[in-house]
């Protein structure tokens, strides 16, 4: 029997260090902040100041995966929207901005425009080598 109580309280504080130690990275994540409201809901990865940075993932309606700089999506990722459509290249506070490739996701056949956007708009095709 003593054997039997030794057991189970070892195993007590076992699931209690756990259980803190799980809440104090919950808690962690918790406190960074993404700031687009359409990926605001879940994060992991990176943080600094408490605001989601460096590598990252942001799942709220929409989903992002890739670089963050203050709380934004900066760099290169991956941005897909809650219809399935979807963006990878290069991102600046939040808007896409250079090099990338858009997706329109179709029952048939996606789409894909492929070229550089300025200001989260596309501008133009992407060019061929020879230009």
């Amino acid at each position: 029997m003593k054997l039997l109580l030794l057991v189970f309280s070892v195993t007590l504080a076992t699931l209690i260090s756990l259980v803190s130690q799980t809440s104090q990275v919950i808690n962690l994540t918790a406190d960074c902040r993404v700031m687009l409201d359409d990926i605001a809901g879940s994060y992991e990865g990176d943080c600094h100041k408490e605001k989601a940075h460096g590598h990252g993932k942001a799942i709220g309606k929409d989903t992002y995966e890739g670089e963050f700089k203050k709380g934004y999506p900066d760099g290169e990722g991956k941005y897909t929207w809650i219809n399935g459509d979807y963006f990878e290249g290069t991102f600046v506070k939040g808007k896409r901005e250079g090099e990338g490739k858009m997706v329109f996701a179709s029952v048939n056949a996606d789409s894909i425009l492929t070229g550089y956007w300025e200001d989260d708009r596309f501008h133009q095709e992407e060019k061929s080598p020879s230009e």
